[in-house]
């Protein structure tokens, strides 16, 4: 089970970004897990028709992903590098979803959202900052109480008078905080 977590500024700009994964099995719920953790980029194709991810010998490239992927020359990306990069695109195209829901309803929690292959969104808006959420399990009580701790310790952290607001968050006491509510509730 892997999460993504997403924390954005009513500017639109990432403050916090987070992915992880949680071990705690599946509750067996009318959930659409995937047994995989996010499906990485060996799972496209070049233009060539060869797997990004093979040298095209068939053996997996672990390192560097291969295959011409709009990169300037020299330019490479790691595998996890790839998926963060995936992970983003996906938290902020639905922005877009999160805002046509918050006009029409007046709840903090937004489960389900949007739905990208097999990954899930949620979201939970507090004073126009949006915590968006890529999960691939349905556990809603469980992501609920999950953006809840992440609220209360966001509150904290704006509460500090050395951090400026709509500025990135860059404490590892608030990481681990959330670390340590995703292993609670996730």
């Amino acid at each position: 089970m892997s999460f993504y977590l997403a924390i954005v500024s009513p500017l639109d700009s990432p403050l916090f970004e987070l992915s992880f994964t949680s071990s705690k099995p599946s509750q067996g719920s009318s959930s659409t897990s995937s047994t995989s953790s996010f499906p990485s980029w060996s799972t496209f194709t070049a233009t060539n028709g060869s797997d990004l991810g093979t040298d095209g010998l068939g053996t997996v490239n672990n390192n560097k992903v291969g295959g011409t992927l709009g990169l300037l020359s020299g330019e490479s990306k790691t595998i996890p590098e790839k998926n963060r990069a995936i992970c983003q695109m996906i938290a902020h195209k639905s922005l877009d979803s999160v805002e046509e829901i918050m006009e029409s309803t007046g709840n903090l929690y937004l489960k389900n959202i949007d739905r990208h292959n097999e990954w899930i969104v949620s979201a939970f808006i507090a004073t126009n900052v949006k915590f968006i959420l890529l999960h691939d399990i349905k556990n809603d009580e469980g992501i609920r109480l999950f953006f809840l701790d992440i609220w209360e310790s966001y509150v904290k952290v704006l509460l500090n008078p050395f951090h400026t607001v709509n500025t990135p968050i860059r404490s590892s006491a608030f990481e681990n905080k959330i670390r340590a509510s995703a292993k609670r509730n996730l």
